[in-house]
């Protein structure tokens, strides 16, 4: 069993079941009313445990499976999860991570964790269609579905105190230790399990339409893309597709449905960022560089992917030809500046980049480089400057907490290298190698008085996380 077995259970996934007929759609912001269940889910689990529970699986995700940690792609990932964030129904955190994985699949986790896989974006073919994906899963979590799971099978012993998830947390470390207790749980929840999912995949199907067309995509997108998968599935090319519809079946009334609802919303506020082709191909890049390049006939495009591959061989006089024609998008800026850097050409890499740390202020993915610039041209001092203004959030890339490491060691700030060491066992969920790297830097010799405060407080914090994530497993 794979490690995200979880999906079958808790992690209410794309697409699933078969859709009936509901109320007409509104392009206004939406306003879900829900069956009255005297809130039977927040009986099972609460929203601060569920937000607590989120951030313990995310962790662990980052932590045991291979996830894409470019700062480049997590920062695209980011900015477009929160332009349909903002159209969602009833508020809350979202965390949203592309996991190294060719099924075309994504799934929701509770505390507004979304995993898409890296297979699904390579698969997509515009922007709307991804995003039709990531609103359909966002809509899981609006809905609170997997608590509203949970509350609905009270009954069974193994899903009273979440004992499921306990098996989902341990199934990330270890699947054997986590196959018992997910597949105990299929075996004797199947049949009412397959009901609830049908319903909650409706309503999924329902939110995550109002969410794509309040943000400006193309509704249309999303029966495009189921469309797209029935076509496919019994295409012997697309095996992956092929596994995917046997557990996610798709239906006749419910793609019909889909395009109705998405017909009568009309098309996109507005057009596909190219970003979107910009990301595909850097992914492809690293993932699948033999693979067609898809460039819908944008020779930009073209000229990117063919850099990518070049900066991949090794070959930077080459990448740079082919990025000349299209400097000006963020992300030919970026390679040309990976190019320079490959060829030890700093000044030009930071004359590039400066600029980019202004107008696109927080962005690791000009923040990474353009440090790596400095510091490979003797300016660690002012490269520490720049990293240390950047405020860290919980998605902070794992390879940008890298070079803020090595950044501050080399700028003789031995604490604050410790400290990015346990910035970064913190968000793999390694508590202990987090509060081990605190330990180390409080022994440093010199250390400023505030700095020490800091860390002192820093360790406090994640003796706490550590403490919530062992009660949730007792949950």
């Amino acid at each position: 069993m794979k490690k995200h077995a979880l999906t079958l259970i808790i992690a209410t996934c794309l697409w699933a079941g078969a859709s009936p007929a509901f109320a007409e759609l509104s392009l206004e912001r939406p306003q879900i009313v829900l069956p009255d269940f005297g809130d039977p889910a927040s009986s099972v689990l609460s929203s601060t445990n569920e937000s607590h529970l989120g951030l313990k699986l995310l962790r662990e995700v980052r932590g045991s499976d291979p996830t894409i940690e470019d700062p480049e792609l997590s920062t695209w990932l980011q900015n477009l999860g929160k332009r349909l964030v903002a159209r969602a129904p009833n508020g809350g955190q979202y965390y949203f991570v592309i996991a190294k994985n060719p099924e075309m699949n994504a799934y929701a986790m509770p505390g507004g964790v979304i995993v898409i896989h890296s297979g699904l974006i390579l698969n997509t073919s515009s922007e709307s269609e991804l995003a039709a994906v990531v609103a359909h899963e966002i809509a899981h979590v609006s809905q609170r579905h997997i608590a509203r799971m949970l509350a609905d099978q009270r009954g069974s012993p193994l899903l009273t105190g979440l004992g499921v998830l306990a098996g989902a947390a341990a199934a990330t470390k270890n699947p054997e230790a986590g196959e018992a207790i997910i597949t105990g749980t299929i075996a004797a929840q199947a049949h009412s399990q397959l009901a609830f999912s049908r319903q909650a995949e409706a309503e999924a199907d329902r939110v995550g339409l109002q969410i794509l067309a309040g943000a400006g995509f193309d509704p249309g997108a999303m029966p495009s893309f189921l469309e797209k998968l029935d076509r496919r599935s019994n295409d012997k090319l697309y095996g992956n597709i092929t596994k995917y519809v046997r557990t996610h079946p798709l239906s006749l009334d419910r793609v019909s449905d889909t395009r109705s609802r998405a017909a009568q919303m009309g098309g996109a506020k507005q057009p596909d960022d190219v970003s979107y082709l910009y990301a595909r191909e850097k992914l492809r890049a690293l993932l699948a560089p033999s693979s067609p390049v898809q460039a819908m006939g944008n020779a930009n495009i073209a000229q990117y992917a063919q850099a990518l591959r070049q900066l991949r061989a090794g070959n930077s006089p080459a990448a740079l030809q082919a990025l000349r024609g299209g400097v000006g998008a963020l992300p030919v800026t970026l390679a040309m500046a990976q190019a320079h850097n490959q060829a030890r050409q700093y000044e030009a890499a930071e004359a590039l980049l400066l600029p980019l740390s202004r107008s696109h202020p927080g962005h690791e993915g000009v923040l990474a480089p353009l440090a790596e610039a400095m510091l490979a041209s003797g300016k660690a001092a002012q490269a520490w400057q720049l990293l240390s203004q950047h405020r860290l959030q919980e998605l902070s890339s794992l390879e940008f907490l890298e070079v803020r490491q090595r950044v501050a060691e080399a700028a003789g700030q031995g604490a604050e290298a410790y400290a990015s060491a346990a910035e970064r066992s913190l968000r793999m969920g390694e508590y202990k190698h987090a509060r081990a790297s605190l330990e180390q830097a409080s022994r440093l010799p010199g250390t400023p008085a505030h700095t020490a405060a800091r860390l002192q407080a820093m360790a406090g914090d994640i003796s706490r996380m550590e403490r919530q994530a062992k009660a949730l497993d007792k949950f």
